[in-house]
């Protein structure tokens, strides 16, 4: 019984396809985020005759990945149902693509929220005597980097690893989320417009990489369901 239980599990699994799917829009955004126009739909930037201030991140950013992550987990459940019929053994794929879903949702108005209510300290305002002195807490950060796109992909990776019975995607899982939240909380001072792309490279790297271990490490069994 534990060894089919085991078989089954390894013919549900499809582990490489989700982390493909999810490097491809990391970079992709690449683009969006150089040459996308700051979109203020929430009023919240401030001028004068010398500056112009605006928060962080950009609405259109913000609408790329939360439309993203969305057609992303349409992609991956398409996968999962097509592999499914293809091996004649049902994957529970249905929590996964929900929990993610609603975290790219609760991304999005989390990130709106802290566009207003920001958390942790923000670079010196030409605008405003007001400017943030007070060292955030542990809790302001950690809120802070799991807002994001890259932390937000981690996470519903971890209901994959439980969906998937799956140990190493597990251990991958929190090394990316770990990852993800550290890029999250770094505010960078450059005047090159492509300073973000550390922010994306490294991750979409890490995603690349782990779609090849995990495709190349698939048992015999699994290659050819």
């Amino acid at each position: 019984m534990r060894d089919l239980t085991r078989q089954v599990r390894v013919a549900q699994r499809g582990t490489w396809f989700p982390l493909l799917v999810f490097a491809v829009i990391t970079v992709i955004a690449i683009p969006v985020y150089r040459y996308a126009p700051y979109l203020d739909l929430f009023s919240a930037c401030r001028s004068d005759a010398d500056h112009t201030v605006c928060p962080s991140p950009n609405p259109a950013e913000l609408g790329y990945w939360t439309g993203a992550l969305v057609l992303a987990y349409a992609a991956i459940a398409a996968f999962y149902l097509r592999q499914s019929r293809q091996r004649g053994v049902g994957t529970p794929i249905r929590p996964y693509v929900i929990v993610g879903i609603t975290l790219a949702l609760l991304m999005a108005a989390v990130s709106i929220w802290l566009t207003f209510h920001p958390l942790i300290p923000v670079p010196a305002d030409p605008l405003s005597a007001d400017t943030v002195k007070v060292p955030a807490g542990p809790v302001a950060w950690l809120v802070n980097g799991l807002a994001s796109p890259l932390a937000v992909i981690g996470l519903a990776l971890l209901v994959l690893a439980w969906v998937e019975r799956h140990w190493a995607l597990l251990a991958y899982s929190v090394g990316y989320l770990a990852v993800g939240a550290f890029m999250g909380n770094q505010v960078i001072h450059s005047s090159s417009p492509w300073f973000f792309l550390p922010q994306l490279l490294v991750p979409a790297a890490l995603l690349l990489l782990g779609s090849a271990a995990f495709a190349l490490l698939r048992p015999a069994a699994e290659v050819q369901a």
